[in-house]
């Protein structure tokens, strides 16, 4: 551009920008709205390439005005680095008049890098090399009084033909942004202290520093929420305030300013805190402050014995301070619960450890359900927090649930304690659901009843836990504490596993009782009942249905193997296969006009008559009428378990009830050694073996219909026959049998 096109291209330019501030000026004075701020202005003034000396000068003469209002420092050297001219805003921050800097060299304001930078910027420039003030230069600027203060400076030449006749600078003052950037560093470095502080205390006392170190101030306060109390507590203060003697108090809620800001969430900054209208206030020496809430956890307090201490800079860095406490307190009180849970944890684990180790061997030790009973209730009371328990079973007739066994502090006399079975208790509901039921507080008292009368002495929680093996129940376990929290989620689970075991205990014992005995009960019976499954057999498919085994599984359902005679195969399976309580039925053999069929259901009466102790002697239906042979040990309450049937069934007959001795059968300990011994695919292989006539010879079934009895590949069911039948000859013949 030459140097006449030079200087009209600057002064349009600078016309446009005083059209663009006057007419912000005229709607409302937004720089914003024209599109720029002044300092964007004052840059595109004097920094859009090289200006003419004679444009420099006539934007000096013509636009001096516009130049003077701009918020930047402008300013103008000769070919020898010597002021020539200044605009006001530049004044201000040198401190010199625009006479006094005339004529001055640059060093008389600018620190010794910042005149080298320039200079050297001059001689490149001289040189040719139009790039070479194409960057902003960092200078310290030294004013007449005062601090030095920290500017970004661009330069412009003036060119006359080509040649250097000065430059144009435009100087900003940089010194809050760089104090706001290095308060943003120091608030990093606070924020990853607080990350790792273990505590709210700790973040406190890391707050109350950073307060210091990073804003200045000396004089500040956190006060954190005690939720107890409902109150604010100073926890951590820097310590001029101590040597200050200024007053802490505990702040209630919307109480003076840490509690009014507390409770609405929203800062407060007083540049007088003498303008505060608060007759109990006592600031003593301080006369400004700022007041952050720390999310839900409390207050930071920052204060200065001057009037008007903050900036903007202040502000908003302590307000970031507040957040990251905030973030910094949650985290610690998310460990520390973290922390207690575990140490609760481990606690709860040692006791009850202790605990089950303990009942355990009650329950391998007793010999008698008495024993099991009586042993676990005096187990339970030995572990801390629990007072008292007892154990009560129900009485089918009486429909209700009465105590037999107890120990401890006992708050009632359970002798008279009658629950209903069918009642609202929390034993009730424990029996009629099969969990636990833990009932607290004034609850107990609403109950009514012994629970209300033990919540009357002494009793805050109590916790109902069934004794349930399968579709049996042996009772209900009670056990009370003195505090409302006694019953954790983890003590309901640990204490229903407990009642699993004692009732799996009653169970052994019983049924085992029934092997040993010399003497027994036989009790046959009849029931002509089509919700019966043998019954619905009988009666829709025709012939005859009995039982040739069953076995008890893991999942407490039972495998049933039913032998027809005379039954069409079809009918039996669609019988089968309609009925609910039905979950998988396969036909492993059938010859003939007879059949054997695998059939595993998740109810029937014959698991019923199994854990109530009895043994299966003979299981027969014809025409719709089933009829049931057993044996219960002498012990046992026989009229009971008849009574059970009767009440469940209709058209129950008691047809035999007959007491005779029995020798020890050999056979069963042989059959229970066995048992033990086998896995549940290995019984099943040799028991649809033997029943299906696999052995008989010539063999009435080969390996494959076996094999697809059971789902399974031949090799796979092979494999199993195999292993059962070398465990049968191993305990035949090395077990002395």
């Amino acid at each position: 551009m030459r140097a006449n096109e030079a200087g009209t291209g600057a002064a349009e330019s600078t016309e446009r920008a005083g059209e663009a501030g006057s007419e912000a000026t005229v709607e409302g004075g937004s720089e914003q709205r024209a599109g720029a701020t002044t300092g964007d202005r004052s840059r595109r003034l004097v920094t859009d390439g090289g200006v003419d000396a004679a444009a420099g000068q006539a934007i000096v003469e013509q636009y001096g005005g516009i130049v003077d209002a701009l918020e930047d420092g402008v300013y103008v050297l000769d070919a020898e680095g010597r002021f020539t001219f200044a605009n006001e805003a530049m004044t201000e921050l040198t401190g010199y008049s625009a006479d006094e800097l005339r004529g001055e060299s640059t060093a008389l304001v600018k620190d010794a890098d910042a005149v080298d930078m320039t200079e050297q910027a001059l001689a490149e420039l001289r040189a040719g090399e139009r790039d070479a003030l194409d960057r902003t230069l960092d200078l310290t600027l030294q004013p007449r009084r005062g601090d030095p203060i920290t500017c970004e400076e661009q330069l412009t030449p003036l060119l006359e033909d080509d040649t250097v006749q000065g430059v144009v600078g435009v100087v900003r003052d940089v010194s809050d942004r760089r104090r706001r950037r290095e308060l943003i560093s120091r608030l990093q470095e606070t924020s990853r202290a607080l990350m790792q502080a273990p505590s709210r205390e700790s973040v406190a006392d890391i707050v109350t520093g950073a307060a210091k170190q990073v804003l200045g101030f000396e004089l500040s306060t956190v006060r954190l929420y005690d939720a107890d109390e409902r109150v604010l507590r100073p926890t951590a203060t820097t310590d001029a305030v101590d040597e200050r003697m200024i007053d802490r108090p505990v702040y209630d809620l919307d109480e003076g300013q840490p509690g009014t800001v507390f409770a609405s969430g929203e800062p407060a900054v007083y540049d007088d805190v003498r303008t505060i209208e608060d007759p109990d206030a006592d600031f003593g020496p301080v006369r400004s402050a700022m007041y952050f809430p720390i999310g839900v956890h409390g207050t930071l307090s920052v204060a200065s014995t001057k009037v008007g201490a903050f900036d903007d800079n202040d502000r908003q860095v302590a307000a970031l301070l507040a957040i990251n406490a905030a973030a910094a307190c949650n985290r610690a009180k998310r460990e520390q619960e973290v922390r207690e849970a575990r140490e609760r944890i481990e606690t709860i684990l040692e006791r009850i450890n202790g605990l089950i180790q303990n009942t355990v061997e009650v329950l391998v030790e007793a010999t008698t359900r008495e024993q099991v009973e009586a042993g676990v209730c005096e187990q339970l009371v030995g572990a801390d927090p629990y007072t008292f328990a007892w154990l009560g079973r129900p009485d089918v007739r009486a429909e209700t649930i009465s105590a037999r066994e107890w120990h401890g502090d006992a708050p009632i006399d359970v002798r008279d304690v009658a629950e209903p079975i069918e009642g609202d208790t929390p034993g009730a509901r424990a029996l009629a659901e099969g969990d636990p039921k833990v009932l607290e507080g004034d609850g107990l008292a609403q109950t009514g009843g012994w629970l209300a009368d033990a919540h009357q002495n002494g009793v805050r929680s109590v916790m109902a836990i069934p004794l349930s093996y399968t579709d049996s129940n042996y009772g209900v376990l009670y056990v009370c504490a003195d505090r409302t929290d006694a019953f954790d989620q983890r003590e309901k689970i640990v204490l229903q596993a407990l009642g699993r075991a004692v009732a799996n205990a009653i169970n052994a014992i019983e049924s085992g009782r029934i092997l040993s005995a010399n003497k027994v009960i036989e009790l046959e019976f009849t029931v002509d009942d089509r919700d019966l499954l043998l019954s619905k057999l009988s009666g829709r498919a025709g012939g005859t249905i009995a039982s040739a085994g069953t076995v008890t599984q893991e999942d407490g359902s039972l495998r049933l193997y039913l032998t027809t005679e005379g039954a069409d195969t079809d009918d039996v399976l669609a019988v089968l296969e309609d009925d609910d309580r039905v979950r998988g039925v396969s036909c492993v053999a059938e010859h003939d006009d007879e059949a054997l069929f695998d059939v595993t259901v998740t109810e029937s009466l014959v698991a019923t008559l199994v854990d109530h102790g009895a043994v299966p002697k003979s299981i027969v239906s014809e025409n719709g009428i089933a009829r049931y042979a057993i044996e219960l040990p002498y012990e046992a309450e026989a009229r009971e378990v008849f009574g059970l049937v009767e009440d469940n069934y209709d058209s129950t007959d008691l047809v035999g009830y007959h007491e005779h001795e029995r020798p020890v059968q050999t056979q069963q300990e042989f059959r229970a050694a066995l048992a033990e011994r086998f896995t549940d695919r290995q019984e099943t292989a040799l028991r649809t073996a033997y029943l299906g006539g696999f052995f008989e010879w010539p063999r009435e079934v080969d390996g494959d219909e076996l094999a697809d009895g059971m789902d399974i590949s031949r090799p796979t069911y092979h494999q199993h026959l195999r292993a059962a039948q070398h465990k049968v000859f191993e305990e035949l013949f090395e077990g002395g049998y």
